[in-house]
């Protein structure tokens, strides 16, 4: 009787385990959070389709069957005249950062898309779909336009008071392999056979000189011809998970996200 009482209280410790784990993944997932766009469209609740398409992407965007129109906004960007210590290369906004910014420069609706959810919705030049209002939110879906469920970050098309993207990481030199001491050395790797750069990071679990979602990712970018690493808005957010709230790839406790690269 004892040994049958052991076995199933442990059995109920692995099951309350268990159910512990699968609250955490369910709170790392898209769904539900800010960058979930079908909540309350009624649009079959396809999360995926306000970014992503299997078929007719927009094949201008560096993401991966991109399911929006860039946005064709210019922009200002963060270089030398905003800051006087700013030594690294500053090209164009580009990279993963256009799609990003193809929701978050307020310049076309959230739910522009080029196909839209469900059968026979392929639209070249994009479409609206959902209920979104006009002030870049999903509207309540009771009807009341004056209810935002998820609020967008919009940051607009002068970026001169952001963190800088589509700056080259800590002036690093490809010759050299040496980048700015204030700058932590970046890892880099031969991945499908293209050399690719990242910041390894502290997180629990995570693997020191192997890429992984939780490291700040670098973006090759061709800078007169030669490819280096650049900082771009995915470097420090991850769209698929808001577990830290803003989609961080790490928490910013202690200023974490800051000087994972900053040596300060």
């Amino acid at each position: 009787m004892k040994t049958a009482s052991v076995a199933l209280l442990a059995a109920v410790i692995v099951a309350a385990m268990i159910g512990g784990s699968s609250i955490a993944v369910a709170q790392t997932s898209i769904d539900g959070s800010r960058h979930d766009l079908a909540t309350g469209t009624g649009d079959n609740n396809e999360i995926c389709v306000y970014c992503h398409t299997p078929h007719g992407s927009e094949t201008t965007v560096e993401a991966p069957l991109w399911n929006k129109p860039a946005s064709g906004a210019t922009y200002q960007t963060y270089d030398s005249t905003i800051s006087t210590t700013l030594d690294g290369a500053v090209l164009g906004v580009g990279s993963v950062s256009i799609a990003c910014l193809s929701c978050h420069d307020g310049t076309q609706a959230m739910d522009t898309v080029i196909n839209g959810p469900g059968r026979d919705n392929f639209t070249p030049g994009g479409a609206r779909i959902g209920s979104l209002g006009g002030t870049g939110e999903i509207d309540d879906p009771t009807g009341n336009p004056n209810t935002p469920l998820n609020p967008v970050a919009n940051i607009g098309t002068d970026l001169t008071n952001d963190h800088p993207i589509g700056i080259l990481y800590g002036g690093f030199d490809t010759g050299s392999g040496v980048s700015d001491p204030d700058f932590v050395t970046p890892a880099t790797a031969s991945i499908n056979t293209v050399t690719q750069w990242w910041v390894d990071t502290a997180e629990v679990g995570a693997q020191v000189g192997v890429r992984e979602k939780t490291d700040m990712i670098l973006y090759r970018r061709d800078n007169g011809g030669t490819f280096q690493p650049f900082v771009e808005c995915a470097s420090c957010h991850d769209p698929h998970n808001p577990v830290n709230g803003t989609f961080l790839r790490i928490a910013n406790d202690n200023s974490d996200v800051c000087l994972a690269c900053h040596v300060k």
